[in-house]
């Protein structure tokens, strides 16, 4: 029964509510039903509007601090069609001061809406949970503006800003607010505000942006016509760039490195201001537009795309009249193929010329016999089950009838632009396109198959199976690194898994969670016997284990066939049928589609040879630096490379390092070569911290030195001379008593590897790192060309990251890291699952041996390091370490010696050696490599110095202020004997 009019007040006083209301029949509740008004008198929120069975249906919400909703409601939140505004009189020349009206769920802004800001700006576009997310235009309040693609609230992937002076157009945040001058400008806009359009001179960039910064390739436009088109980072030019000059229509291609470009603005001042200079060094190339191939195509696109008029391609034929297809004997036949235009074509019903006509659907690609590229379509589902790794192939740029597309593919460690027109191959006798496509075909896949054709030059290119494509797709698509799996077919008795096999099911299944991209390739004779294509490729959609005991595990896969005849069919059990149900339940796009199969890990085993897995990070952000040896690198047989970074917020990343050392000769490569690398990540510790700390150790350590006695500083003197003569110093430490700080902290180290990539996944913490990277080149006289050679290092972020290299290498930089190496693995050394090869023992099992003698060994098993740390804590012993090597796969670093060491360690002296894996060799230092003999040998000044020491007792105190002058930086060593 409903009452109308009827007002309420709850008990409490939290309540106030007038309005209709209804009894529920079976709880006897009283719910709001209808038209009606409540007040809150906790949170002072007053609301009007409809009611249906207590909950919210649409109405006005007014809250404390003035903000206003007027829209749709759903469980209590925003949820449809609202605006909210805020009209608090903030600044009197405004009414309203913020304005969203849109599209809301769940209490957040999400769908498409327009936005007005305070300070005078707005957006219209599209948001996803209160973030700008998708395709949308941000106007500043001084009239600038960004068109384009936004991600996480900020410019991410193509996009056009435009602004009307230099210092505005090379950055996108929006200018300093200020009340006052915006007061007065909009009153004088309101009264010159055609004359003030008339006299803007307009500045456009039109290209790749990342987190809000000029990012990537793009072009900017001066307002007299002339351009610079480059890769860039951080708003400003990264790498050589095109510069065409309209007055005078002319072109030159400027070095980035001479420029030195330390701030953004003096980007432009140095190329305007010093002309004539810059002139000289960089003189014009010609007097035209640049060559089509360097200049992105900006002058067909011009003359053609723009008007509609037939745009084709000059770097690419189309003389091929037939392609290969197999026939139904399985033999390969020419099927006669013609090129149309695409919004000629029947395949595409839609005119839209869209890429996409909805959201990329997990493995939503067909494939057919008759069509081309199996492995490349099979690598592509994989992505679309992650359809952001695939955000930087395809771009929204002139997304319209205008004859061409543009498509980047990573290509030599650099993202390179593939303009393609609208010419597809066909079949002639069906006018079906060569290519796969989904269900209801996209332009998208179609542009993205001639991209890889135009790259290799032909259409047959996908015909040819010969070779595994996987690791080039998956590269030339991402950018990203893969890792190879072979999976061994063996197993051991009771057809039980082997530990090798059970290890690469973790890997598929742990291992890089959060893409899941894993390409696997059957047996040859596998293929024959299924009377398959060679190389036929599968993608492992997902893995579910199934263990009853430890006696019975149980591993299942779900694979995705690229058609439903290439699926591989499997008796089900009711264990299987178990699994299956769980693994439908986590990937409903299974149901009722025959591509999909599921599989027992042995009969895996038994059929697939190879497994590919993309090792990718969740937000792809590609953070680069490219690194030209110089002759200051060189060191010894080495090049050495600090780089330093910063990350202000907790990531993961994925670390690689790259080399790209290829010379050509009349455009052949006639060598690829690559070096063993190992990299190191240590932090930077920040030693000021606690500075009343650091203060106690300073005056602790003045007063020790104060309290020593002139004997002891004259035979110090002594010992200082005698280390002057030796060249052991990098290897030993000052008074191991005096705790230095030290000022990095060991993360991880990689390598060595001689592989064209050595990559790295870590978490790493808010702080600034230091990557160092070591490169062996040799001793041979005809060494490569240091001009020759390119390391790439690369960051695959959640945020962008800026990698600066290093003018000058850090002294000591390897002994201070791994120092804090041993110091870690020190403190976990009871935990053998962090630290497993690890040993610290004392050497007085040794014969004439004592436990203050103390050595700490630790096998950096994935960087090919050794260590070994020396305490000598002994006030009477000399401790003599010799160590050298029989095979010439490890060196000692920093020494002269690279196999052969012979040291002494004074009383109260520690040492650390460094040995290290050379030539991407087999590591393995058990055998007996090294051998460590104690000698103890009677110190002759013990008794003389513990004699004085008593004598001179009354003696010691000397005027502090002559010592605090005399302290020395310099290490204190002790007595140094060596043997040859």
């Amino acid at each position: 029964m409903k009452n109308k009019n009827k007002k309420l007040s709850a008990q409490d006083g939290k309540f106030i509510y007038e309005g209709d209301i209804i009894t529920d029949d079976k709880s006897k509740q009283v719910l709001y039903d209808g038209p009606g008004y409540l007040f809150n008198n906790e949170t002072k929120c007053f609301f009007k509007g409809t009611w249906k069975r207590g909950e919210k249906v649409c109405g006005i919400e007014t809250f404390p601090n003035g903000d206003v909703y007027e829209g749709q409601f759903k469980d209590g939140m925003f949820n449809g069609r609202g605006i909210l505004y805020n009209n608090v009189q903030l600044y009197p020349d405004k009414k309203v001061q913020y304005l969203y009206d849109g599209q809301f769920e769940q209490g957040q802004k999400h769908g498409f809406g327009k936005e007005t800001y305070i300070t005078g700006g707005r957006y219209e576009g599209y948001y996803k949970y209160n973030q700008k997310h998708g395709n949308g235009k941000l106007v500043f309040s001084d009239g600038s503006y960004y068109v384009g693609d936004f991600q996480r609230g900020l410019p991410n992937g193509f996009g056009v800003h435009v602004a009307y002076s230099k210092e505005r157009i090379i950055a996108v945040f929006p200018p300093p607010y200020n009340n006052e001058g915006r007061i007065d400008s909009q009153q004088n806009e309101e009264i010159q505000d055609h004359e003030q359009e008339k006299e803007k001179r307009e500045y456009l960039y039109e290209g790749d942006f990342v987190d809000g910064y000029k990012h990537g390739i793009g072009r900017l436009y001066y307002p007299n016509g002339s351009y610079i088109y480059a890769y860039w980072e951080y708003n400003k030019p990264a790498r050589d760039f095109i510069e065409y000059i309209a007055e005078g229509h002319k072109w030159r291609i400027l070095n980035v490195k001479q420029l030195q470009t330390e701030q953004s603005i003096n980007f432009f001042k140095i190329i305007r201001d010093n002309k004539p200079e810059w002139i000289e060094k960089y003189p014009i190339k010609g007097n035209s537009y640049p060559p089509a191939e360097l200049d992105g195509y900006k002058v067909l696109i011009d003359e053609k795309g723009l008007k509609r008029e037939d745009f084709e391609d000059p770097e690419f034929d189309y003389t091929e009249q037939s392609f290969s297809i197999k026939d139904e004997n399985d033999q390969p036949v020419g099927a006669p193929i013609e090129f149309e235009r695409i919004y000629t074509s029947k395949y595409f019903k839609k005119k839209e010329f869209k890429l996409f006509a909805k959201e990329i659907q997990p493995g939503y690609l067909k494939y057919s016999e008759q069509y081309c590229c199996q492995q490349l379509t099979v690598v592509l589902n994989a992505l679309t089950f992650h359809s952001y790794l695939l955000s930087k192939v395809f771009s929204r740029k002139y997304e319209a009838e205008i004859g061409f597309y543009f498509i980047k593919l990573f290509l030599r460690n650099e993202w390179k632009e593939f303009i393609v027109d609208d010419r597809i191959p066909v079949f002639k006798s069906d006018k079906m396109p060569i290519f796969s496509n989904s269900q209801e075909p996209e332009l998208a896949w179609t542009i993205l198959f001639k991209a890889f054709a135009k790259y290799n030059q032909s259409f047959q290119y996908f015909s040819n199976d010969k070779i595994m494509r996987a690791v080039e797709y998956l590269t030339l698509l991402t950018g990203m690194p893969t890792v190879q799996l072979s999976v061994p077919n063996i197993f051991g008795d009771n057809q039980e898994y082997s530990d090798q096999q059970k290890k690469i099911w973790r890997t598929m299944a742990q291992k890089y969670q959060n893409t899941k991209v894993r390409i696997c390739y059957l047996y040859k004779d596998m293929e024959d016997r299924l009377k398959l294509p060679r190389n036929t490729a599968y993608q492992i959609v997902d893995m579910q284990e199934s263990s009853q005991g430890k006696r019975d595990e149980s591993y299942y896969l779900l694979i995705l066939a690229s058609n439903q005849k290439l699926a591989l069919k499997q008796e089900i059990t009711n264990q299987i049928s178990l699994t299956r149900q769980k693994l439908q339940e986590r990937n409903p796009q299974t149901k009722g589609n025959d591509s999909y199969f599921f599989m027992e890990y042995k009969d895996f085993i038994k059929h697939f040879q190879y497994v590919f897995v993309l090792c990718a990070s969740r937000y792809p952000i590609q953070n680069q630096q490219l690194i030209e040896p110089e002759d200051k690198d060189k060191y010894n047989h080495e090049l050495r490379f600090f780089c330093k970074f910063r990350t202000n917020l907790a990531q993961d990343c994925l670390i690689c390092i790259t080399q790209d050392h290829q010379e050509k000769q009349d455009e052949y490569i006639i060598q690829d070569k690559t070096f063993p690398v190992r990299i190191v990540l240590a932090k930077q510790k920040d030693l000021f911290t606690n500075k009343n700390q650091v203060k106690k150790k300073i005056v602790s350590r003045w007063q020790e030195q104060a309290n020593r006695s002139k004997q002891e500083r004259e035979k110090d003197k002594k010992e200082e001379t005698i280390k002057g003569d030796m060249k052991y110093g990098s290897i030993f430490e000052q008074n191991s008593d005096k705790k230095q700080l030290n000022p990095y902290k060991y993360c991880f180290g990689r390598g060595q590897s001689s592989e064209k990539m050595l990559f790295k996944d870590a978490s790493l913490e808010s702080g600034d790192y230091v990557l160092f990277v070591q490169v062996e080149t040799g001793d041979n006289k005809e060494q490569f060309d240091l001009k020759k050679m390119k390391f790439w290092i690369t960051i695959h972020s959640q945020k962008l990251i800026q990698i600066q290299r290093l003018d000058q290498q850090i002294q000591g930089f390897q002994k201070q890291v791994y120092e804090s190496a041993i110091a870690i693995a020190d403190k976990h050394s009871q935990d053998t699952q962090k630290i497993k090869y690890f040993h610290k023992g004392d050497l007085s099992e040794q014969e004439n041996g004592s436990s203050d003698l103390v050595i700490t060994q630790y096998f950096i098993k994935k960087e090919g390091t050794y260590l070994q740390h020396l305490h000598n804590k002994s006030t009477n012993k000399i401790w003599r370490q010799k160590l050298y090597f029989k095979l010439d796969n490890m060196q000692i670093i920093d020494h002269r010696e690279s196999q052969k060491l012979d040291i002494c360690l004074s009383k109260k002296q520690t040492a650390l050696i460094i040995i290290q894996q050379v030539g991407a060799k087999k590591y393995n230092l058990e055998g007996g490599e090294g051998i460590c003999i104690v000698d103890l040998l009677h110190d002759e000044h013990a008794d003389e110095e513990q004699e004085i020491k008593n004598q001179d007792a009354g003696s010691f105190q000397e005027d502090t202020q002559q010592i605090f002058q005399q302290n020395s930086s310099k290490p204190k060593f002790g007595s140094l004997l060596f043997k040859n």
